[in-house]
């Protein structure tokens, strides 16, 4: 399994490439100090969802995802996994100062909290 994602060192990074997520970015965060530390940015839902999965919050739990697994002839369980419907419960449920669902459907992810 692997995923798609962007990562900035900071916010004026992420403006030279993407100036209105950006700008929602300012918008949504209640706090100023989030500028100066990185994130990152996730195409879209699914991508976020992987990203959890392998080496986020549920590693953080102690699930081992690794990479080119074999399954000695069993099917692969991550190939079931509704990415979108987990990543929903995930923004929604999760804490919103480390999350942002963008108005295009990018998820900006952070450790430091907006």
């Amino acid at each position: 399994m692997s995923y798609k994602y962007e990562s900035y060192d900071n916010l004026e990074e992420l403006k030279k490439v993407d100036p209105k997520l950006a700008d929602e970015l300012v918008w949504y965060a209640w706090s100023e100090d989030w500028k100066n530390e990185d994130f990152l940015v996730f195409p879209n839902e699914v991508e976020f969802a992987k990203y959890e999965l392998e080496d986020g919050a549920y590693e953080e739990l102690g699930l081992e995802v690794v990479q080119g697994t074999k399954y000695e002839g069993a099917v692969n369980p991550f190939n079931y996994i509704d990415y979108k419907r987990l990543a929903d419960d995930l923004i929604k449920n999760g804490d919103r100062s480390l999350y942002y669902a963008s108005n295009e459907g990018k998820i900006v992810r952070t450790s430091y909290g907006f």
